[in-house]
């Protein structure tokens, strides 16, 4: 079944950052918590660097099922099955996105794992060009999903406990 969820206020030319920053943030998380209940329930499956899985562009938000039936995905699906299957695995673990604008007013987004040894990016190692990534992380790119000082003062700090981000774990 697909659900369509409209998001008009976000994602477009002059939207906020800080409201396409919390709903980026909670549709990855979403993604995230679908990937952990699929995986309780199929603990067969391949992790992600062993299933064959490689790097794609694709407009779709898949799960580990459609994504690993569909053979490809790109940073939002892959970033979110690693970080399911290590947060499963006891490993702390977080989706954060980079930004880049772009001059017609829209942006970019890609999106990478945090861990509490540093970054993970799925997406650079099952295929992702670093052309393609150059302009999220090479010099005088912005972006960092911690970029918005004030969204930190406003919904206070949003630091994981010793219970693991968000209680998942």
């Amino acid at each position: 079944m697909q659900i369509v969820i409209n998001l008009e206020n976000v994602f477009k030319p002059g939207a906020s950052q800080v409201e396409n920053a919390q709903t980026l943030q909670n549709l990855l998380e979403f993604m995230v918590r679908e990937n952990m209940n699929y995986l309780r329930r199929h603990p067969e499956t391949p992790s992600l660097y062993r299933s064959g899985i490689i790097y794609g562009r694709t407009t779709w938000w898949e799960p580990i099922p459609a994504m690993y039936e569909r053979g490809y995905g790109d940073c939002k699906s892959l970033t979110t099955a690693l970080c399911a299957e290590y947060r499963l695995h006891g490993i702390w673990c977080r989706p954060v996105h980079r930004y880049n604008p772009r001059g017609d007013g829209n942006t970019d987004y890609h999106i990478l794992l945090e861990t509490s040894t540093g970054w993970e990016d799925p997406s650079a190692i099952l295929g992702m060009g670093a052309d393609e990534n150059r302009k999220f992380f090479g010099p005088g790119t912005s972006g960092d999903s911690n970029f918005l000082s004030g969204w930190q003062e406003k919904i206070g700090p949003q630091q994981p406990e010793k219970k693991g981000w968000f209680g998942l774990w």
